[in-house]
């Protein structure tokens, strides 16, 4: 063996056994990290304030649910460890995003929070009867809007996973008002964030009108879709005027032709939504 190649198998030698070094130290700390996190009692206190600051926006000052769904009951249904993985990982494919801020340590501080709660909270309970609910979907003209499993309308949001998006409360809420509270989702210019199913008046030179969601915008152009399901592409400088329609939904409200225990009903259908039928 000459000395080029004995110099390099003594180099590859020295690098595999540096990388193995690098790989174990890394674990090594890993596993400290997550030793550490269940040597220690988990704060519930100091969990409050950590959901307060991270979580309360999309789920609730009290986990009861809002844009995102209700946690009470969760951390005994899936498990700590589950939860913990979730807040920091998030769930790919849905509106829950992970969170490389938070620690291990300061993730189970926040199911420890949760842990406090009583999980039969009646705000994010949903109460009435799925079949029930599931034939006032039908009779309403839901299908029309909205899509399950491939099925139904596109003018309003896919429903396929809506009970594991959504809480009861927050449901419920969108049913009686569904232009209330519109979800806002996303980073904007100087932290702001895009509001979901806006709806917009557009008056073009000619005088015709188009009422619809909007579905993308920027400084000069905006599209509209309207109650069909057809979109228009406007370039704004062009319009007679352009107006947000704020409360406004193409949406039914409720309120006033369910009955309380219809609503629960059909709340309690869409609670049970949670994945692909």
């Amino acid at each position: 063996m000459n000395a080029v190649r004995c110099f390099r198998l003594v180099a590859l030698v020295f690098m595999a056994w540096t990388l193995t070094l690098n790989a174990f130290h890394v674990s090594q700390a890993t596993g400290q990290e997550s030793q550490t996190a269940q040597a220690s009692p988990a704060d519930p206190e100091q969990g409050k304030r950590l959901f307060e600051q991270n979580c309360s926006a999309c789920h609730g000052a009290d986990a009861g649910g809002g844009d995102g769904p209700d946690l009470h009951g969760v951390p005994a249904s899936l498990g700590d460890p589950t939860v913990q993985n979730i807040i920091r990982r998030g769930i790919p494919g849905t509106a829950m995003p992970g969170s490389s801020t938070v620690s291990e340590k300061e993730a189970a501080n926040i199911v420890a929070y949760l842990r406090t709660m009583d999980s039969t909270i009646a705000s994010g309970v949903a109460t009435g009867d799925p079949q029930k609910g599931k034939a006032l979907y039908n009779s309403s003209g839901c299908l029309a809007c909205h899509m399950i499993a491939g099925q139904g309308g596109s003018i309003g949001p896919d429903l396929t996973r809506i009970g594991a998006m959504r809480g009861a409360t927050n449901l419920k809420a969108r049913l009686q008002d569904p232009g209330a509270n519109l979800p806002r989702v996303g980073d904007g210019p100087f932290g702001s964030k895009w509001t979901q199913y806006l709806m917009y008046r557009a008056i073009e030179q000619d005088g015709r009108v188009v009422e619809g969601v909007r579905v993308g915008e920027d400084s000069f152009t905006i599209v509209l879709k309207d109650a069909s399901g057809k979109f228009h592409g406007f370039w704004k400088p062009e319009l007679r005027s352009l107006e947000k329609e704020p409360g406004k939904s193409f949406m039914p409200r409720f309120k006033a032709t369910l009955s309380a225990a219809q609503l629960d009903d059909l709340v309690a259908y869409l609670m049970s939504l949670k994945s692909a039928q």
